[in-house]
């Protein structure tokens, strides 16, 4: 009876381990971070100047354009096969539970949130505030990087990449389509366009959502609160979460910080278009509107 009772306690103890990090939360704390600095790997996707400047404690530094591989002339995505090397060559194997932080809201770092869920990597989140809130808060940073040692890691057969990512002929259907969403997470200004300029405004249909809406720069560069999110997303018409969504700017970089901010909001269906206007706007036959009218 005893040996049946600490079998059984045994298996509720691993199953209720497992239950805690099978699914990681989007965005941690600086203070979840600080408590579980020793079972995480940290990515700093700060400018190279801040990390020298300081840095979390043993957070490997990753440059943006590290995660672009320019293909015809676009900075765009390099697909499952570059994104492991560029995972092998920093160390970071599939069952690391990695945070990533930037230093602007999590801006750059959301960009390779969305990398590595394409590759299925099963433990992700966002260190909220970043840099910003870290030091803010009294946590200790230091200047010294940690040493790398290479890993293998290895793509996934299947990637999740067409779950997440749209083309320019997916975005093109989706004009006419009432039952797909686009939004341009860029400035309102560059939404408007202009007529000075041979191809500008956005894509037709889209409604605007700048990106920096969702941090909260006066609050430790933190995401935007709950409520505020909410009575904006409510505002929009953006109440389905089910109804897809397909989001672009003008390199897919801004763009891709609503990726969590949607996730985290329980939406289910988004995609980033990585061609984004770069693409678009280089093409004549695609059409670009002027003014602040969907």
């Amino acid at each position: 009876m005893i040996k049946k009772y600490l079998a059984y306690s045994f298996f509720i103890t691993l199953f209720i381990s497992f239950s805690a990090v099978a699914k990681a939360p989007i965005f941690v704390t600086d203070k979840w971070v600080f408590e579980n600095q020793e079972n995480i790997t940290i990515i700093d996707m700060s400018t190279r100047q801040q990390y020298q400047k300081f840095h979390l404690p043993n957070a490997i530094w990753v440059g943006f354009e590290r995660l672009i591989k320019p293909q015809n002339g676009l900075r765009l995505s390099g697909g499952k096969h570059y994104m492991a090397q560029i995972l092998s060559q920093i160390g970071v194997t599939p069952n690391d539970h990695i945070v990533i932080y930037d230093d602007i809201g999590n801006l750059s770092a959301s960009r390779l949130y969305w990398e590595l869920i394409k590759l299925k990597h099963p433990k992700v989140s966002l260190l909220d505030g970043g840099i910003v809130s870290w030091a803010i808060n009294g946590n200790p940073v230091t200047q010294t990087a940690p040493t790398i040692v290479p890993s293998v890691y290895l793509a996934p057969k299947q990637s999740l990449t067409d779950k997440f990512t749209a083309d320019y002929s997916e975005v093109l259907a989706a004009i006419d389509d009432p039952n797909i969403t686009i939004i341009d997470t860029r400035t309102e200004e560059e939404f408007m366009g202009s007529l000075r300029q041979r191809r500008s405004g956005h894509i037709p249909s889209a409604i605007l959502f700048p990106w920096d809406i969702s941090v909260d720069f006066n609050n430790q560069f933190k995401k935007r609160s709950s409520t505020q999110l909410t009575k904006i997303l409510a505002q929009l018409g953006l109440e389905d979460k089910t109804k897809p969504i397909i989001l672009y700017c003008n390199t897919a970089n801004r763009a891709s910080r609503l990726i969590p901010m949607f996730q985290y909001f329980g939406y289910n269906n988004i995609k980033l278009y990585d061609g984004s206007l770069q693409e678009w706007a280089r093409n004549p036959n695609l059409p670009l509107q002027i003014g602040n009218q969907p």
